[in-house]
C-alpha cells in the first residue's frame, strides 16, 4: 500500500514562509512521496525539501491518516 502524505506548511530554511507561488504548489495537498518526488522534491529521511527561486524549501510532512 502506497501511504499518502499532507503538506501541512512550506518554509525557509530560516523558518520564512514560502511565498505563494511555491506553497500553492504543495501547501493542504495530498502527495506520496513518489508524486513529491516526481515533482522535484528531495526527500532524505524525515526531510523534504524542494529548490525554487533560487532557495531551499523544507516541506512538512505528515501522514493523511493522522
Amino acid at each position: 500500500m502506497i501511504e499518502p502524505y499532507r503538506v501541512l506548511e512550506v518554509r525557509s530554511l530560516d523558518g520564512a514562509a514560502a511565498p505563494p507561488e511555491i506553497a500553492e504548489r504543495f501547501e493542504g495537498r495530498l502527495f506520496t512521496l513518489h508524486e513529491l518526488e516526481q515533482r522535484g522534491v528531495r526527500i532524505a529521511g524525515r526531510q523534504a525539501s524542494y529548490l525554487a527561486l533560487g532557495r531551499d524549501w523544507q516541506l512538512q510532512l505528515s501522514p493523511a491518516s493522522v
